[in-house]
């Protein structure tokens, strides 16, 4: 061997004792790929993809679930106002009836009771349907709406009040000009409609944009009694001022109850509310309702429309079926309203159809009585 072999020989063993790569077999897998390696990438992005629309999928059920909540308590929302100011309408047209058939029926059985009297009760039930209107949750849809019903309402008790103020005039020598603040207040009580019908309208719109349909839909109401059939015109001041001075005539006929004591006040209670319970279905003079059965009590809402305090108002329910049932009231300030409760004996039974009449009993010197009873058909 030279010395140029062992050269040759010294330079080749460094690359025998490096660590070649060793050949993979047919069966192994590649880096990166299955087995117990780490996932590639394109793996990772799938998994992270996944994950987002999953996530993405729970956001969109949360939010539906969320809206559908929001639209029930939007759709109960809109129904009990509804509700709420359909009952008050529904008495709204009890005093109109009342207010003129006063001056339809002067001087008979109607006009006996006194044309101020009656307007003096007139004008507390107006403020009890003021009370109630402004007490009235809208809803946020139809805010706009209930700012004229309010309005409308409170046209409704200046304008009673104003004729009920001119109502002693009529028969003086200051007739023609009590007449003609009569026959303004009317104008008042006529745009009271306008606001209440333009109310109305845009209460049904925000039921149709609200995709809501409520039972009977919006109430109408209008003070005013329209003209023909018999029917007089109020809008015409003539018919107004014949009208009111033939009520004010029979003023002097005007009854007086025996217990009156002649003290110069106005005595007087109204009716103004009832509800069954336990259910507190709210009840409207003549209108039919249907209540859940176990209904074994009505609550009676009495109004003292008088200058002073009055005490030991009975209050009774009768009916055609033999359900009855009585309670008192021990004391009602001016102005202030109380609650008799009455049960009902024997109890309504499941599938009864009932008419129950509620009566308040008059006071001493109470000259206007046609508020203190109302008749309820119902159906358990």
């Amino acid at each position: 061997m030279d010395f140029f072999d062992d050269e040759d020989d010294a330079s080749e063993r460094p690359r025998r004792r490096g660590s070649a790569p060793r050949p993979e077999s047919a069966g192994a897998p590649a880096l990166g790929g299955g087995g117990g390696g780490p996932p590639d990438r394109q793996q990772v992005r799938i998994r992270q993809a996944a994950l987002a629309i999953g996530a993405i999928l729970i956001l969109i059920l949360i939010v539906i679930a969320f809206r559908g909540c929001l639209n029930a308590r939007s759709d109960r929302a809109f129904e009990n106002y509804v509700s709420d100011l359909s009952s008050i309408t529904a008495e709204s047209d009890a005093l109109s009836t009342e207010f003129f058939n006063v001056l339809d029926d002067a001087g008979g059985a109607e006009g006996d009771l006194g044309l101020t009297q009656t307007l003096d009760g007139d004008r507390g039930t107006s403020q009890g349907l003021l009370d109630r209107a402004m007490g009235l949750d809208a809803p946020g849809d139809v805010e706009a709406a209930q700012e004229q019903v309010v309005l409308a309402f409170e046209l409704r008790r200046d304008a009673i009040a104003g004729i009920a103020d001119q109502a002693d005039q009529l028969g003086g020598d200051l007739a023609g000009d009590a007449a003609d603040a009569i026959y303004t207040q009317i104008k008042v009580l006529s745009a009271s409609d306008i606001l209440l019908a333009r109310a109305g309208d845009q209460i049904e719109q925000a039921l149709i944009d609200a995709e809501v349909v409520v039972a009977d839909g919006v109430p109408d109401n209008q003070f005013l009694p329209d003209s023909g059939k018999g029917v007089p015109d109020y809008l015409d001041p003539d018919v107004v001022e014949s009208a009111f001075t033939g009520a004010a005539g029979s003023d002097a006929s005007a009854a007086s109850n025996a217990d009156c004591q002649g003290d110069g006040e106005t005595h007087g209670l109204g009716l103004v509310a009832s509800t069954l319970q336990s259910s507190g279905t709210a009840l409207a003079d003549g209108g039919a309702v249907t209540a859940p059965a176990g209904d074994n009590a009505i609550e009676v809402q009495v109004q003292n429309q008088g200058t002073v305090d009055e005490t030991g108002i009975d209050v009774s329910v009768e009916s055609d079926t033999g359900i009855s049932g009585t309670d008192t009231i021990d004391q009602v300030a001016a102005g202030a309203t109380e609650t008799a409760t009455i049960r009902l004996e024997p109890a309504p039974q499941a599938g009864e159809s009932v008419t129950l009449d509620v009566g308040v009993a008059t006071v001493g010197c109470e000259q206007v009585n046609t508020n203190n009873v109302a008749s309820y058909p119902i159906t358990f």
